[in-house]
C-alpha cells in the first residue's frame, strides 16, 4: 500500500469509499492524524476506540471520521459534520449507528 503516502489520501478514500478498515501497520508511517493539519481530535460513539478525529470538507456538510483502534483505524464519511450541524449529525450519522448496533445485538 505504497500509495497511503498521507492522512489527506485516507480521508480522500474515504470520501470515494465511504468507509474502510485499515491496520496500524499500513498507517505506521504516517505519524499522529492530528498533525496532518486536517484531522482534529473528537468524540464518537464509544465502540472500544482510542480516539476519535474529524476532517471537516470545506464548501460541504460532510466531515470524514476517524476512528483509532489498538490495532487499526476505521474511517468512514459522516453525512453532516457535528461542528457545522450537530443535530442533522445526531439524527442522521449518530442515530442509525446507534439502532444498526441495537438490533445486532438482539441477534
Amino acid at each position: 500500500m505504497d500509495y497511503l503516502d498521507s492522512w489527506n489520501t485516507l480521508a480522500a478514500i474515504a470520501l470515494i469509499s465511504g468507509s474502510f478498515e485499515i491496520s496500524k501497520e499500513c498507517t505506521s508511517q504516517l505519524g499522529d492524524p492530528v498533525e496532518s493539519g486536517i484531522f482534529l481530535r473528537s468524540i464518537g460513539m464509544q465502540k472500544g476506540q482510542r480516539a476519535d478525529y474529524r476532517a471537516s470538507i470545506e464548501g460541504s456538510s460532510l466531515a470524514v471520521h476517524l476512528v483509532e483502534y489498538e490495532d487499526g483505524f476505521e474511517l468512514h464519511l459522516d453525512r453532516f459534520d457535528p461542528s457545522k450541524n450537530l443535530l442533522q449529525h445526531l439524527v442522521f450519522d449518530y442515530l442509525p449507528n446507534i439502532r444498526g448496533r441495537l438490533l445486532q445485538r438482539r441477534k
